[in-house]
This record gives C-alpha cells, structure tokens and sequence, in this order.
C-alpha cells in the first residue's frame, strides 16, 4: 500500500512551484541569444536540459501530477511568494558577500525592498479574490 508523502496543500505548492520553474527554463531554452554556435552556449543548453529534466525527475519522485497547469489564481499567488522571499536578498546587510557596504545604503535601500515585498504580498492576497480553484 503506497504511502502519500505530501498534502494537497504541500503537493499543490510544488507542483506550481515545478511547474514555474518549467515554464522559466522552456523561456529561456527558447531564446534567441541560445542558438549561437560555440562550446559556451551548447555548455548553457545542456545545462538547462539538465536542469528540467532534474525537476521532471522530482515529479515523478513524488507522483506529482504530470504538468497540471495552475490557475490564474495560484500562478500569481506563487510568483508573488517566490518574490517576496528573494527580495530579502536584495537587503542592505545581505549584499556583503558582494563587496563593501556604504553605510547610508541600508536606510535607503531596505525601505524600499520591504515597499516592494509588501506590495507582492498584497499581490498575493489580491490573486485569492479571482474566481476559480487555486490549482
């Protein structure tokens, strides 16, 4: 008897959050730019390749079902939250590993970062008023 791992609620978010991830990867193995000839480029290909198959991989790993595209509703839900969390990356104290922080960036920049994450969250809250089911 098989065991199920993951809730719908769990499985939902993954297989949005899988199937974004997809739909990142097809745009950029479609570009234009990628169809130049030399050992970088076929290098960036196959990595993109490998990178949807190892998420196609994790699919069938957790029995997710195969490319159900989301809702509306859940799409921007999802881009909204997956935002919102890279966001705090863009915060003062975070930009350290890049190199010297000036000192009056941190009163500047992080108000700003939270108006932008606030404003995602709100995107997110606002995409559960549409109509339809949130898969």
């Amino acid at each position: 008897m098989p065991v199920t791992l993951l809730n719908e609620n769990q499985e939902r978010r993954l297989a949005t959050h899988l199937r974004l991830l997809a739909s990142d990867l097809e745009t950029l193995a479609q570009a234009a730019e990628l169809r130049a000839a030399g050992p970088a480029y076929a290098r960036v290909r196959e990595a993109i390749a490998a990178a949807r198959q190892a998420a196609e991989r994790l699919r069938e790993t957790l029995a997710l079902p195969a490319d159900r595209a989301p809702s509306l509703k859940r799409r921007i839900a999802a881009v909204a939250e997956v935002w919102a969390v890279r966001m705090e990356d863009l915060r003062a104290r975070r930009l350290k590993s890049y190199g010297a922080v000036h000192p009056e960036l941190a009163p500047r920049l992080d108000p700003r970062v939270a108006e932008v994450s606030r404003a995602l969250e709100a995107l997110a809250d606002a995409a559960q008023s549409l109509p339809g089911t949130d898969r």
